[in-house]
């Protein structure tokens, strides 16, 4: 989990997920000629930088309240680029030249350019990504790391990201879109990665088994309905359902108000799957200082999973 300071210090949901954005663990491991990443340490720094303001807008969310209004995705995707703009425009001394930026050849788009700010004397390219992949089987292979839907997995979002749109930001394909830019300004590519990553046994994870993982990347399990029991837990933990877009920090509740027991849990999922193949997250929480907090989060699939009809 993340260190106590945005546990307990942050209160407001909304600024902890923006907190959980700049804050979490990286999902790949540290940079390489091959995979330029925003590293841990990278995110360590900005954030110490806009420590003052974050602690200023915990007491007074309303200004990323206001900007978070426009947003009308539900998706978790939308809603974690939308954090990471307000961070990059607010909370930072970086001139945002553009996102979500088309790149066309005619009338051809080639794709889109998720971020480009100006800072440190150079032009930095951002592709983000906020993903949730289960490991299939205990061999760790990338493929083999699948989204919740099936239909995304750990290899092929590598790919993507380092092959296809991080290449994006040729100094053609800028000359072509974007007139302000200084002419033969350094542009500096890297890939912002955060999510989870769930295991079926949660203790084979202490081996970081894959190479291209951060080994502090964040992680929860994964079981199928009917086949496995929910963890283990202490007789004072709760549950409750995340639902999108908020599936970024982990969960604090300031009472058991809407909390769910183990019981409770079981049913709404029995009456879930008797009509459903979509899987669930949930969380576990467990009393702490002043309320309830998130000590563990999980997917609850379809007994048929992967295999969905």
């Amino acid at each position: 989990m993340l260190k106590s300071l945005m546990l307990e210090t942050f209160k407001h949901p909304r600024v902890r997920d923006l907190v959980w954005v700049m804050k979490s663990p990286t999902m790949l491991k540290a940079k390489t000629p091959e995979y330029p990443i925003f590293s841990d340490q990278d995110c360590d720094d900005i954030f110490d930088a806009a420590l003052d303001k974050l602690h200023q807008l915990d007491k007074d969310p309303n200004p990323l309240l206001s900007y978070l209004e426009q947003l009308s995705s539900h998706r978790v995707g939308r809603y974690f680029e939308a954090l990471i703009h307000f961070w990059l425009k607010h909370l930072t001394e970086f001139e945002v030249i553009a996102s979500n930026l088309q790149i066309k050849d005619g009338k051809r788009t080639l794709g889109e350019i998720d971020f480009l700010f100006r800072g440190n004397k150079q032009i930095i390219h951002w592709e983000t990504a906020v993903k949730y992949f289960l490991q299939l089987t205990p061999d760790c292979q990338e493929h083999e790391f699948i989204g919740p839907n099936t239909s995304d997995n750990l290899a092929s979002k590598k790919e993507r990201l380092f092959k296809k749109q991080l290449p994006r930001s040729t100094q053609e394909n800028m000359d072509r879109e974007l007139e302000n830019l200084t002419e033969n300004e350094p542009i500096n590519r890297q890939a912002f990665v955060k999510g989870w990553l769930f295991y079926r046994e949660l203790s084979e994870t202490d081996n970081d088994c894959l190479s291209t993982l951060n080994p502090h990347h964040l992680k929860g399990f994964w079981i199928r309905h009917g086949h496995e029991q929910l963890p283990g837990h202490s007789q004072e933990a709760l549950w409750t359902v995340l639902t999108k877009p908020y599936w970024l920090a982990p969960r604090l509740a300031a009472s058991s108000n809407g909390l769910l027991s183990r019981a409770k849990l079981i049913n709404l999922l029995q009456a879930h799957f008797s009509s459903s193949q979509n899987p669930i997250l949930v969380a576990q929480l467990e009393p702490y200082s002043s309320g309830y907090l998130e000590t563990l989060r999980g997917f609850i699939v379809a007994p048929q999973w992967p295999n969905q009809k």
